[in-house]
């Protein structure tokens, strides 16, 4: 039976990933558009578990099979991140190897496939990573980039960003890179950033 669950934390996601773990085996869904976390999140659990993010688009079924061969099941989780390119015959043989391991799948969306009923017979979980909040952006680049943004600054990149992390990572990351060699006012340079990085028309 398929539960899907809203869930704009991935701190929550995580703890709920850890909680279906335990199962060994099935499918779990994780959407979200891009930038909105994902691959974070998969990279952060692989960690967690040791075992393997595959970023692969794998051409054909055979491919796929010989990868999975290879593996000889040591493994008992794998995670699959951007799968929206896969073909319909990729996700049928997933969907057999789910019976033998748990299979997380990453997309930008859900797919057809997955509303199909001898898929959603094997789905654990699906996640949907909405849009970040300004609260949550906030705490966001406190915890990972170590800025406090006023409220200005962080208007402006809650703006300008759209709900992209990449965007914020990559604005953040020229933000303290110039901050050391320019005496400027944050904003300014924050300002500077964005353009820097094409985010500013």
């Amino acid at each position: 039976m398929s539960e899907f669950v809203c869930i704009k934390n991935q701190e929550q996601i995580l703890k709920r990933l850890n909680e279906l773990s335990v199962a060994k085996k099935g499918l779990i869904c994780l959407y979200g558009k891009s930038g909105s976390g994902k691959s974070v999140i998969l990279e952060r659990f692989a960690r967690q578990k040791n075992t393997l993010k595959i970023t692969e688009i794998f051409k054909d079924k055979e491919q796929l099979k010989d990868f999975l061969s290879a593996l000889k099941l040591e493994k008992s989780m794998l995670l699959f991140d951007e799968v929206g390119l896969y073909g319909e015959d990729l996700f049928e043989l997933l969907r057999l190897y789910s019976d033998e391991a748990l299979i997380i799948l990453s997309s930008h969306k859900k797919l057809k496939i997955f509303t199909k009923e001898h898929f959603k017979s094997r789905i654990l979980a699906e996640f949907e990573l909405k849009n970040l909040e300004k609260k949550e952006l906030f705490d966001y680049v406190k915890e990972k980039h170590g800025i406090e943004l006023d409220q200005k600054e962080l208007q402006f990149v809650f703006k300008i960003c759209k709900h992209n992390l990449r965007n914020v990572d990559k604005l953040l990351k020229s933000f303290k890179e110039l901050q050391a060699f320019l005496d400027k006012k944050r904003f300014y340079i924050l300002r500077l950033s964005a353009l820097e990085n094409h985010l500013l028309g």
